[in-house]
Parts: structure tokens; C-alpha cells; sequence
């Protein structure tokens, strides 16, 4: 019963610091926030103002459509408007709300920053597996609130930098796991992030701005984190290397230093990755030698990776085209020892 009574002062507490018309102004809906207005929910097309804001008997905001949409509080909204059980939708809102239902009992603190979100301090055994029909449990979270605090914008201007980035970090998360995250997983990220960075962004731009920015940017991350510095890092040793420590291309004994030198960056990346799949675009892999076109990269590649050559295999052909956001995954197949021999991996 404590905790109950608890959790009811932190949600009367959390109204009386976000009452819905703020909620509403938030949420870019400031003109529904009145007696009379047309009903904001997407799957209500209110030809007819049915929907009304005010304040009840028990002293407190409530909402309510005359047509068929309901009526409720705060969080009764927010779980109607984003397609949240009312377990979601009461925290999203206390977060909002500055008041969360729980925290850290030794600090008031966010969590470090992380490195990387498949660093050794942030497993993603931690995010990962949620059961099919299950939410998220608060350890996971927590640790999907974490990226979006350590991502939070800090100043003006930059939060389409900073967005970006928590994307790239969620989807390293998804590599890592082999999975998409669920779509609860991504929005806890996601509105932690919009919570602590609404001071910097774009007062002109709603929270359903942002979120649909979000949503589809997911879909064109390239690269997620920590990739980028492996391909520079593989392209920067592939420069260093002389023609006698490239790799040897089964069937093509004298093969040009340009073909070489992209074996050479297939083999590094590899290396950096642990013999796992990696991600390469034609464009990266045309940096690997000077003059090197982006379509004669992409060729190389699948000559690269057949039957006949066997130096690499293609795990997933991704989206052709050189301003493509979705890029190749592959595995190296050779011997990543320096002396350049040929070894088929079996």
C-alpha cells in the first residue's frame, strides 16, 4: 500500500508541475488545450469540434472528446495519443514532468556517459532479450535512458547533430543483438533525449517534429556507432602497408595494387571487428587506393566475393547506389596474417 500511495503523491505532484495544457503546448498542441476544439487524436478525423480541456472538481486537468474517443488525465492522453499502455504512458509523463517514478537511491545523477554503447560497462545483455509481448523491464530502461542523456543537446543548433548520434548509437545496439530494438525500447531513448535537450531545440519545431525526424532517421543510419572509427582506423593502416604486406588474391596472383589494397581494407576491418560482419560502402571502399571509382569499388567488391575469387562473402548486399544511407555487410574469408599469403578460412 506504501508504494502505492507513493507512486499516487508522485503522479499528483507531476500534474500539478505539467498540467495537461502544458502538456498540450508541449506536445505541439497548444490550440486543443481549450473548452472547444477539434479532437487532436490521429485516428479521429473531428469534422466537428468534440474535443474540451478543463479543470475538474478535484482540482485537477482532464481532457475529454464527445465523440468516441474517451476522456482522462495527463497520462490517459499521452497513452491515446502515442499507442502506449497506460504503464508507458505513466512514465513517459513523470519523466516529462521532471519527476520520475524512480531513481538511483545513492544519486540524483544520470548515468556516465558511455564510450560506446557495446562498451564492456554497457552490455547489451542489459537492453536485451525482451519477450515478444512483453515491455521493457527497468534495467533496460535505464540503459536506453542512458543514450539518450548522453546524447542530450547541450546547445543551440546542434541538435540534429545530436539526434543523429543517438541514433547511430541505438542501432549498434541493434547490431549488437542481431535485432531491432522495439518500438517501446526506441521511444524511451528517444524521449529522454527530447526531455533533457528541450532548453536548446527549435521552439518552433513540436515534439511529433522531432519524433517523425527520429523515427525515419533510423531507417537511414549507415553507420552505426563505433563503425565509422573502425573504417578510418582500417584505412589509415591500409595506407601504411607496402605491396608485399597486402593481401594475395586466390586466382589473380598478380592482381594491381588497387585491388589489393581493397582486399587489404576487407581484411582490416575484419581484424577490427573480431572476424565478425562488417559494414563497407563502394564509396569507403574506393579510399582504400588513390583514383579508386566508386563503381569500380562496388565491381571489385563482387569479384572479390565469388566463387571463383573467394575473398570475401557477402553477408548482406544492402542498397546499391553511391548516395545510398544502407551499406553492403560482408565477411573477409582469407588469412589475416601480414605476409600477404592466401589462406582460404574454412
Amino acid at each position: 500500500m506504501s508504494e502505492h500511495s507513493d507512486l499516487r503523491q508522485k503522479i499528483e505532484e507531476a500534474k500539478r508541475r505539467l498540467s495537461l495544457p502544458e502538456l498540450l503546448s508541449r506536445l505541439g498542441l497548444s490550440d486543443h488545450a481549450k473548452k472547444t476544439a477539434r479532437c487532436p487524436f490521429p485516428d479521429h478525423e473531428d469534422k466537428h469540434p468534440s474535443f474540451s480541456v478543463f479543470k475538474g472538481e478535484d482540482g485537477f486537468w482532464h481532457w475529454k472528446c464527445q465523440s468516441r474517443c474517451g476522456d482522462g488525465d495527463e497520462i490517459r492522453f499521452l497513452s491515446k495519443l502515442k499507442g502506449l499502455s497506460l504503464t508507458q504512458a505513466m512514465s513517459s509523463y513523470l519523466d516529462m514532468a521532471g519527476f520520475p517514478a524512480s531513481r538511483p537511491s545513492k544519486s540524483r545523477e544520470y548515468p556516465k556517459c558511455l564510450a560506446s554503447p557495446v562498451s564492456p560497462e554497457c552490455p547489451v545483455s542489459l537492453v536485451y532479450p525482451v519477450s515478444n509481448g512483453q515491455g521493457l523491464n527497468k534495467q533496460q530502461e535505464n540503459m536506453l535512458k542512458t543514450f539518450g542523456s548522453c546524447n542530450r543537446c547541450t546547445e543551440r543548433a546542434a541538435a540534429k547533430k545530436k539526434l543523429w548520434k543517438l541514433m547511430r548509437d541505438l542501432k549498434a545496439v541493434e547490431k549488437g543483438i542481431g535485432q531491432e530494438l522495439p518500438i517501446a525500447g526506441r521511444l524511451v531513448a528517444f524521449d529522454e533525449w527530447y526531455r533533457l535537450s528541450q532548453a536548446c531545440l527549435d521552439p518552433e519545431k513540436t515534439y511529433e517534429d522531432y519524433l517523425a525526424e527520429f523515427l525515419a532517421g533510423l531507417g537511414k543510419v549507415r553507420v552505426p556507432t563505433r563503425e565509422g572509427d573502425k573504417l578510418n582506423k582500417a584505412l589509415t593502416a591500409v595506407a601504411k602497408l607496402s605491396l608485399s604486406e597486402l593481401p594475395v588474391i586466390p586466382g589473380l596472383p598478380n592482381a594491381s595494387e588497387s585491388w589489393r589494397r581493397v582486399a587489404g581494407l576487407h581484411r582490416e576491418l575484419s581484424r577490427l571487428c573480431e572476424d565478425k560482419a562488417y559494414f563497407l560502402t563502394c564509396r569507403d571502399a574506393a579510399k582504400a587506393s588513390p583514383g579508386l571509382s566508386y563503381q569500380t569499388a562496388y565491381n571489385m567488391n563482387l569479384a572479390l566475393a565469388s566463387g571463383q575469387l573467394g575473398v570475401i562473402m557477402i553477408v548482406n548486399k544492402g542498397k546499391k547506389g553511391v548516395n545510398s544511407r544502407k551499406a553492403a555487410e560482408f565477411r573477409y574469408l582469407l588469412s589475416k596474417s601480414s605476409n600477404g599469403q592466401a589462406e582460404i578460412v574454412v
